[in-house]
């Protein structure tokens, strides 16, 4: 790179220095349409290269490599600009909801049922119950008593649950499993 000797780029600031030289160098009506070729030259090897580098992480079970990597602003950038990177905040979303459903997780287990994710889009977490969960007349009750509360608390961007159509005919819960956590002291 042949920046000036007084000048040192930080990563963030080349692209906009990149710009201001482009837009210096086509003022020349006669090197404009050679400097916009090699420009789409460069970003077709760019796109092309990375591409395929991104394929063959993938393939490669990266998944955890790519998360770490767009963790880099630099990386994601150049990631993002060829729409190939890791949306950061999508990985955020289902690392929090996870964990979430993971502290839930014992007392769905407890009881033989269970929850998996279908899908989250739009601060809308798709779930699906199995287990004893599947039919249970009280899974409404887990989802907003339980579910619902431990997704608010790690996913600032939650808005609700969206639960799969029961598979099981509907039932009550198993004998003894279903609790709000209130405690009723009589009188005496």
């Amino acid at each position: 790179m042949a920046a000036r000797d007084d000048e040192v780029l930080q990563y963030h600031a080349i692209l906009d220095r990149v710009a201001e030289l482009v837009d210096q160098a086509v003022q020349d009506e006669k090197s404009a349409p050679i400097i916009q070729e090699i420009l789409d030259w460069l970003d077709a090897f760019h796109r092309e290269g990375l591409g395929s580098l991104v394929e063959m992480i993938r393939d490669w079970r990266g998944e955890l490599f790519l998360e770490r990597a767009a963790a880099h602003p630099a990386i994601n950038a150049l990631l993002g600009f060829y729409e190939l990177g890791v949306d950061i905040d999508s990985v955020n979303a289902h690392r929090n909801v996870q964990t979430a459903l993971d502290d839930v997780r014992p007392y769905l287990h407890s009881h033989g049922g269970d929850i998996g994710v279908i899908g989250i889009e739009d601060g809308v977490v798709k779930l699906q119950m199995h287990g004893s969960c599947d039919g249970c007349t009280a899974s409404q009750v887990t989802i907003s008593e339980r579910i619902e509360v431990a997704i608010r608390e790690r996913w600032s961007s939650f808005r609700r649950i969206e639960v799969e159509e029961f598979k099981s005919d509907p039932h009550p819960p198993p004998a003894g499993s279903v609790t709000s956590g209130l405690k009723i002291q009589r009188k005496r």
